[in-house]
């Protein structure tokens, strides 16, 4: 993994390395230059051809055969010396190249806003990958904090069935709650690990220190639905990116159909050619026209073009509505899993309350003679079980939070890190 790469211990540390190396981004940036580099190539097609000509050595011509019977002169030898210097200048195409210039830059607009996507949906899974890894660190320390404190319990229940002051029974019970407290540590060490790998794959790196509990920015949410939705169809750039996608092979569909249109280029050329008499001798030739090309294709293969770029246009327009459909349907389950995970948490902390209760009670009454060692062990582990479900679903509540961020397309935004322009930009 690259060494370079700086520790990540906050969430934006993170989200930061992750858009500055992952090798989606460099793909997607990648294909955005090259779209950038496409669009100069159709722009240069507004700007005169220039071309130059250069040709020497030694020839034998025939006249009395090249020139007919005629002729009296015979054959000849001669050096050659020709060269001759063009310029091209489009004058009416049928705004081919305007349509082409302008699919162009719609394709690099499009590439621009799909490297935003890249970069928003790979925030959000690293803002999952340290939030999650976050929780199972946390956890394993409550878990093995409570692991101390549960061998402390067995040795003192193991200590009075030896005493004849308690059973077998409740030994074996003290046992399984041992148990069930190491399969816990287990299952959140193997969480831990594959959590680490993801977090690897993202970063670069390993974390090498305890993540930090990050502050989701509650302003950037809105709190109707219907807000949100507006929002992202306006901005997405998911989205806009498809309707670029669709702008582009509109033109592209208009430039074909130019090519029924006759073209008209104006033409500036000089010639000049050095030979020996006997085979043509010297001559110079300047040239000023305007040349007129227009072609058909007697196959069918110009309409043909045209109707596949018109099924690209109808391919685009319905792509924008998939991709509208679907951000509305994560948007809509990004807020269904808000209100669930914001009311579990709210039980949640009741339920811990009345376990911190209970546990508070059993202390007295234990004091008191009144319940066992293992009634005290049994409540103290419940109240620490509730409270790491607590901080579990504290944790789901700011996944939740960030996913309808992400939902949106407004995750970057909202951590302040730099994303691609939304708005159009004058262009060649």
């Amino acid at each position: 993994m690259p060494s370079e790469i700086v520790l990540a211990e906050t969430l934006e540390q993170a989200v930061s390395v992750t858009l500055s190396q992952h090798p989606q981004v460099e793909s997607a940036q990648a294909a955005l230059n090259r779209s950038q580099e496409f669009r100069k190539e159709e722009f240069s097609a507004y700007f005169p051809e220039v071309t130059v000509n250069g040709t020497g050595g030694r020839i034998y011509g025939d006249n009395s055969t090249s020139r007919g019977l005629s002729v009296a002169r015979g054959t000849g030898y001669s050096y050659l010396w020709e060269g001759s210097v063009a310029a091209r200048q489009k004058i009416f195409d049928g705004q081919e190249t305007l349509n082409r210039v302008g699919a162009a830059r719609a394709q690099a607009r499009a590439a621009e806003l799909a490297l935003a996507d890249v970069r928003e949906n790979l925030a959000y899974r690293t803002v999952e990958a340290y939030l999650n890894l976050m929780r199972v660190q946390k956890g394993l320390v409550l878990l093995k904090g409570q692991q101390k404190t549960v061998d402390d319990y067995l040795e003192r229940i193991r200590t009075m069935v030896d005493d004849g002051a308690a059973d077998e029974a409740e030994l074996q019970q003290a046992r399984d709650v041992s148990v069930i407290l190491d399969n816990f540590i287990a299952d959140y060490e193997g969480q831990a690990r594959n959590l680490e790998s993801d977090y690897a794959e993202l970063t670069g790196r390993l974390p090498e220190s305890a993540l930090e509990v990050p502050t989701v920015s509650l302003d950037q949410i809105p709190e109707d639905l219907k807000a949100a939705l507006s929002q992202a169809q306006k901005n997405h750039p998911l989205l806009r990116s498809a309707q670029f996608q669709a702008q582009s092979a509109e033109s592209d569909m208009k430039a074909e159909k130019s090519t029924y249109i006759p073209k008209f280029d104006g033409e500036l050329s000089f010639l000049k050619s050095d030979k020996d008499d006997v085979i043509g001798g010297e001559v110079e030739d300047g040239k000023a026209v305007v040349r007129m090309n227009w072609g058909f294709e007697t196959g069918g293969a110009q309409k043909a073009r045209i109707k596949q770029k018109l099924y690209d246009y109808k391919e685009a327009q319905a792509r924008i509505s998939e991709i509208s459909r679907q951000i509305e349907r994560a948007i809509r389950q990004a807020y269904a899993e808000k209100d669930t995970a914001q009311r579990q948490l709210e039980n949640q902390k009741r339920r811990q309350d009345l376990n911190k209760k209970l546990l508070d009670t059993y202390e007295v009454q234990f004091e008191g003679a009144r319940i066992s060692v293992l009634q005290l062990m049994q409540a103290d582990n419940q109240e620490l079980l509730t409270r790491l479900e607590t901080e579990n679903a504290k944790n789901r509540l700011l996944i939740a939070q960030y996913g309808i961020l992400a939902a949106m397309g407004r995750l970057q935004q909202a951590m302040n890190l730099e994303v691609a322009a939304s708005h159009p930009r004058r262009e060649q």
